[in-house]
């Protein structure tokens, strides 16, 4: 093989590996991540309570939860055709001393798309009249989404639930 023909087989190994589907599992370590979870030393209902009026009063809107499980979303309007929501997971467990509150947030981006639809009916040689009906309708389309690993932002929600919890 020359010299160019084994340049252009790097190249090409190279791309190909460059190339394939990225599997996330592979990153997977299961650590416990401090950003995630949060002991306290009060029972799970209290903690729970005071995680869904967290929410409440940031202007999410909190879904009725199974036991000891919180969903809330908040919606921003980015601009005309852009939407983001802000959606966190909470759950409550029992401990030795008390509880651990779990938290995992989402982003994800929407754009508004708008599809128009048309449609004719009519009989040519026999009835040359037709009818036709157009419509445009609006639908979001997920653009992206992915996991808030913001320490801070957890921080700031855990601060919330300990005033919660201390009033």
């Amino acid at each position: 093989m020359n010299r160019y023909g084994l340049i252009v087989a790097l190249l090409s190994l190279l791309l190909a590996a460059c190339s394939g589907t990225r599997n996330y599992s592979d990153g997977e370590a299961f650590r416990s991540d401090s950003r995630y979870s949060r002991d306290f030393s009060v029972a799970p209902v209290p903690v729970c309570e005071a995680a869904r009026r967290v929410l409440l009063r940031d202007g999410y809107i909190v879904d009725a939860g199974a036991g000891e499980r919180i969903t809330g979303a908040k919606e921003f309007q980015v601009d005309d055709n852009q939407q983001a929501q802000l959606r966190l997971y909470v759950n409550c467990s029992v401990r030795a001393l008390g509880s651990t509150l779990f938290v995992t947030a989402t982003e994800e981006h929407f754009d508004i798309k708008t599809s128009r639809k048309s449609t004719s009916l009519g009989i040519p040689l026999l009835f040359p009249i037709s009818v036709s009906n157009s419509s445009e309708v609006d639908a979001q389309v997920k653009v992206r989404g992915e996991m808030v690993r913001d320490k801070d932002f957890y921080e700031r929600f855990y601060r919330g639930v300990n005033q919660e919890l201390s009033r």
